[in-house]
């Protein structure tokens, strides 16, 4: 039976969007962060199953071999990595859970059923029964926070790299003397600046303050 806590054996995308968990809890003041579960095969489900019912002890999942999100590689389980507070400390899980939705991923700790504060899941928007059914995550799929940080990175020296939309708003500036940069095959700007710089450009355009600046 198969109870990994090898991040390296989730998706690539979930085993980032881990790191990034951790990481960022760090700089939150919880430098403790364990990882206690993240793939599982359908046999140790089945095994934990049991477990309050066939086995002894308390339930601890209502999900069978298969119908676990642990099975498919895209969830994980977390806890404070400190001696006799591994699970009894809210805020340790609240500011994970928080952080995990800000990156656009699923916190068990907000089920209504069957709240699960440890555990951490992106499903890529894949259903349990498609996964059943052989549905298979492309390798070089995101979460939605690469996305938003790749958008951040992404830096347009000329007007030519710049979007359609925005080309002909931006170099009106550029011919006004209003954006200039480090010149204009440098102008550094990077995709926020660019659609603020577009919304100030249409604001004075309708109060007629551009053609008088023209």
């Amino acid at each position: 039976m198969l109870d990994s806590r090898n991040i390296d054996d989730l998706h690539p995308a979930v085993a980032r969007g881990c790191r990034e968990l951790i990481a960022r809890m760090n700089r939150a003041g919880f430098s403790a962060v364990g990882v206690s579960s993240t793939l599982r095969d359908h046999a140790m489900q089945e095994h934990l199953f049991a477990q309050g019912r066939t086995r002894p002890g308390n339930i601890v999942t209502n999900a069978r071999g298969g119908q676990s999100w642990h099975n498919w590689a895209v969830a994980f389980d977390i806890f404070q990595n400190i001696r006799g507070q591994e699970w009894n400390n809210p805020r340790f899980f609240e500011t994970a859970g928080e952080i995990w939705e800000e990156m656009g991923g699923e916190w068990g700790g907000r089920w209504v059923n069957f709240p699960d504060r440890p555990h951490f899941q992106y499903t890529f928007g894949v259903t349990l029964a498609q996964f059943q059914a052989g549905h298979i995550v492309p390798p070089d799929a995101k979460m939605p926070w690469e996305s938003r940080e790749e958008m951040e990175k992404l830096i347009y020296r000329t007007v030519k790299e710049m979007p359609e939309w925005a080309q002909a708003g931006i170099q009106e500036l550029i011919d006004m003397r209003v954006l200039s940069g480090r010149g204009p095959d440098n102008l550094d700007i990077d995709e926020n600046m660019m659609r603020i710089l577009l919304i100030v450009r249409n604001m004075f355009d309708k109060a007629g303050l551009l053609e008088k600046m023209r």
